[in-house]
């Protein structure tokens, strides 16, 4: 029989079951009700730059849906002095976080009315002021709001919600040498008496979280997409790196307009980059904010690029502004759509390999997600705050599903329903039942069990297919089995499997339909299959574990037309770890005609291999062009640990530097993982050393940690304070967490955290917590509980490390441990190998009898592998239960 290889994609642990997603204390959230509608807000403020301060005076038009006697407004720590309705004095209260105005005569279904707030706050939500100082002193004066999830009303007081759609102005006050964006038009433009004043106007409806305001020093490119005007504000002197991020936006206009059918929906686009931007980037109507992170130099560009963010925030423009959630659970609609299009434009602009790619990436996230925090329906009403529901699965999921969609329904019928649903909604607000009537009536097909499969409940198909050649019988059997649980409501799917076989040189695809918990497929097959492609795409959202013969997977690394399915081989090939796998490997990698993520692939299971002759194949790749092969290389040399020649190539690799910031940051972390004598003083020097987004420094921190050397706790500890680049502070704070034990600096650690909890920049403030879990300490708890956290993100970030703390303290430190011994296994492993290879290439010797009862050397080694082995899978289900 010949040698099998089974590969399961995607997760390489088995979970004892996710934790649930709602926590304590949460509430079922349904669209708030509408006695009125919203018809126009006109918010006029005043910004003083010196004392953080708002002067506002926010005036809505709201009509009756019936008799109303009161009218409540979202307003968070706002200081309202007075309010009128229709030019007349009006009596209020306000809580704090509604103000709630009497009318002197009930208004009457379809009767309108005027609503003038006037009101002072110093906003620490929704409208947010940066300045220099000490420790930033280039930081720039800027003002810019987020009013994503319901943070608009901390900054004007609105009728919250996302079907709360109205026109708008924003008549915003500044100092003379700032400029501004909102939404719309820019109707005037007058300066008095050193400050500015600035009109903006948005004609068509939208909702109040998307209603936007920037105020900062920038310079602004110009563009257009067709008869789209197109505005780039940017930081000074930044240009260049701008253009390298926007430069294809004229492009992607086209794109999603052709996909859509429906033009650009507003009068103009503007992007703008803005300074410590608490997201990567907000889609306000026709005006989207950006963090200026995102800014690169030519060097990054091969490695990086900003167009998954610009594409992303451009598809919002249609999925998100003209046709918005109704409300939060629904939020995918907004966020899935989105994250589709990204995958679409990289499939239209570069290519089907790298949307693949992409995918892979998506895929990725949402799996870690399930396995390792929870998993829950896409619509899930129970949560603390919306912003909860702002997760993998509602925006990789979600992305998923409508590939999913489309892969079923084809692209004619894809492309038809999803036109129809966008014209039929345009300008509205919708939920998911909205979408499948609207695919119905395009199609002809009834979605809702789709839906109600991937959108309505949890989970995702877990399959495991087994390939048999019969010659008798001449045909190909796959067994196909779903394995995923079915408890706590996720679903039995019904799924197509696409499979493709390659008899004697000649291809074709075989469409099984999964209906059941297990099924046998019979494949006419007159002979040996040289290539049996189960899914070659990769396009089942969901896990999949395929067992064939070693010489399929050769083959399909070797020829298969879709470099996703050689992507697939190259990481089975990687289980197989023989010397002909290897051989495989290295001549993948070395093939610079195939795609970078096939051979990336090929170079991390080179790395899991680590043998002689794959650690020979890495070595060799060191000096590949494509700057992401060579990075994976790279990588994958730090599975080497305490080999003399790699210690000494990636030495001469961090000292040296390379033409690839990226690679040249795995080089440090490598040569922390392979625990290079000199590691300290080696990555110390580049943690200084300047680099984008500070990804060498980054590196070399991590390397750090890695390295396992008490002396470098102080050094990384001295990179979490205020003054360095958020990035490494962030990672100097997870590796302060990582060398506290080896240490003996737990105390100080712990310390550390709950004093980060409170710090200004809110990327660090959540590096917290990933560091908390990784101490695993819980004296952190009366912080995480007792820090009052502002935004709502990290307040869930919060209680889901309590209570990773509470139920999962007693395995920290196993896990820890755990992972050392894992890595001893893995040392024995290779040296087993290394043995192995040796003998196969001698004569064999006549035996010899043991002296004094002794086992061979070779059995010892054996027998202290399946030792070790035992015991780290012992430990490792017991880690996992709890």
């Amino acid at each position: 029989m010949p040698m099998r290889c089974c590969h399961r994609h995607a997760s390489e642990s088995v979970p004892s079951g996710p934790r649930p997603f709602s926590l304590p204390g949460a509430t079922e959230h349904y669209a708030a009700e509408r006695p009125v509608r919203a018809e126009h807000v006109r918010i006029e403020v005043d910004l003083d730059f010196d004392t953080h301060r708002i002067t506002g005076l926010c005036t809505t038009r709201v009509s009756a849906v019936r008799p109303v006697h009161t009218l409540t407004f979202d307003a968070v720590d706002l200081d309202v002095s007075d309010v009128q309705v229709d030019g007349r004095a009006a009596r209020f209260s306000n809580s704090g976080a509604h103000v709630r105005v009497e009318l002197s005569a009930p208004l009457a279904a379809g009767q309108a009315c005027e609503v003038a707030i006037r009101y002072t706050a110093r906003p620490r939500r929704g409208l947010y002021f940066w300045a220099p100082d000490a420790a930033y002193p280039h930081r720039p004066h800027q003002a810019w709001t987020q009013g994503q999830d319901i943070d608009a009303r901390a900054w004007f007081p609105c009728l919250d919600t996302p079907a709360q759609k109205a026109t708008s102005e924003v008549i915003a006050t500044f100092p003379e040498a700032m400029t501004s964006l909102s939404n719309g038009t820019l109707e005037s433009d007058r300066v008095h008496d050193g400050r500015r004043t600035q009109h903006y106007r948005m004609a068509q409806p939208h909702a109040p979280y998307l209603v936007t305001l920037v105020v900062g020093e920038f310079e602004e490119a110009t563009d257009t997409a067709g008869t789209v005007p197109l505005r780039y504000l940017f930081p000074k002197g930044r240009k260049e790196d701008a253009l390298r991020c926007v430069r294809r936006t004229p492009e992607m206009v086209r794109v999603f307009q052709e996909v859509t059918g429906e033009p650009y929906p507003w009068s103009s686009y503007a992007q703008v980059f803005v300074t410590e931007f608490i997201l990567g980037g907000m889609e306000n109507t026709s005006a989207t904010s950006l963090t200026d992170t995102v800014l690169h130099d030519a060097r990054a560009q091969p490695d990086y690029n900003a167009e998954p963010l610009i594409s992303h925030e451009l598809a919002h423009q249609w999925f998100g502004d003209l046709l918005t959630c109704r409300d939060w659970p629904h939020g995918w609609l907004n966020e899935g759509f989105a994250t589709w299009l990204e995958m679409l434009w990289k499939e239209r602009a570069d290519g089907q390999d790298e949307a693949d790619q992409h995918r892979l990436v998506d895929l990725e996230a949402y799996l870690g997600e399930a396995r390792e925090r929870y998993a829950r329906p896409i619509v899930a009403r129970r949560f603390h705050a919306p912003m909860d529901v702002f997760d993998r699965h509602l925006y990789e999921k979600g992305g998923l599903v409508l590939h999913e969609l489309r892969r079923r329904l084809g692209d004619d019928l894809f492309f038809k329903g999803l036109r129809h649903y966008v014209a039929r909604h345009r300008h509205g607000s919708v939920e998911t039942v909205d979408l499948a009537r609207a695919f119905e009536d395009a199609t002809g097909h009834n979605l809702d069990a789709f839906f109600d499969q991937y959108i309505f409940a949890p989970g995702h198909p877990e399959l495991k297919v087994d390939v048999r050649y019969d010659a008798e019988e001449a045909r190909l059997r796959l067994q196909v089995r779903q394995t995923q649980s079915t408890a706590d409501g996720v679903p039995l799917f019904r799924l197509p499997l696409d499979v493709a076989l390659t008899v004697d040189g000649r291809d074709t695809v075989h469409r099984l339909e999964v209906t059941d918990a297990e099924h046998a497929f019979h494949l006419p097959c007159p002979s040996a299959p040289s290539q049996v492609r189960v899914d070659p795409r990769r396009g089942v959202l969901g896990t999949l574990t395929v067992d064939k013969s070693a010489g399929l997977w050769m083959d399909e690394l070797r020829a298969a037309p879709e470099m996703r399915a050689r992507t697939e081989a190259a990481v089975a090939l990687g289980r197989d770890g023989s010397p002909r796998a290897v051989d495989a490997l290295g001549t993948a990698l070395a093939d610079a005609r195939l795609f970078w993520g096939t051979r990336a692939a090929c170079a991390k299971s080179l790395g899991r291999i680590r043998t002689p002759d794959s650690r020979a194949r890495l070595l060799d790749a060191l000096s590949t062009e494509h700057p992401r092969v060579r990075r994976a290389v790279v990588a994958s040399l730090g599975e080497f640990r305490r080999d003399a020649e790699v210690t000494a190539r990636l030495r001469a690799l961090v000292n040296g530097g390379d033409t690839s910031y990226f690679v040249e940051a795995e080089a440090a972390r490598s040569y922390g993982r392979v625990r290079a004598p000199d590691a300290l003083g080696v990555l110390e020097a580049a943690s200084t050393r300047p680099s984008y987004q500070d990804v060498i420094a980054v590196g070399a921190v991590d390397g750090l940690a890695e390295s396992q050397d008490p002396a470098a706790f102080s050094v990384v500890l001295a990179r979490t304070a205020y003054g360095h680049a958020a990035p490494l502070r962030r990672a100097a704070t997870l590796a302060v967490a990582k060398l506290a034990e080896v240490a003996g600096r737990k105390r100080e650690a712990v310390d550390l955290l709950a004093e980060l909890l409170r710090d200004p920049l809110f990327r660090v403030r959540m590096g917290v917590f990933e560091a908390a879990r990784t101490l695993g300490d819980s004296r952190l708890v009366p912080a995480l509980e007792q820090t009052p956290l502002l935004d709502a993100v990290a307040r869930r970030a919060a209680r889901e490390t309590v209570r990773f703390l509470r139920e999962g303290e007693p395995q920290v430190r196993e896990v820890a441990s755990l992972r050392e011994e894992v890595d001893r296994l893995k040392e024995e492993t290779r040296a087993l190998r290394e043995r192995l290879e040796g003998l196969s290439l001698k004569p064999p010797e006549p035996p010899r009898p043991p002296r004094g009862g002794a086992k061979p050397a070779r059995k010892q080694v054996t027998a202290r592998t399946k030792t070790a082995a035992r015991k780290a899978g012992g430990r490792k289900r017991k880690a996992t239960r709890r």
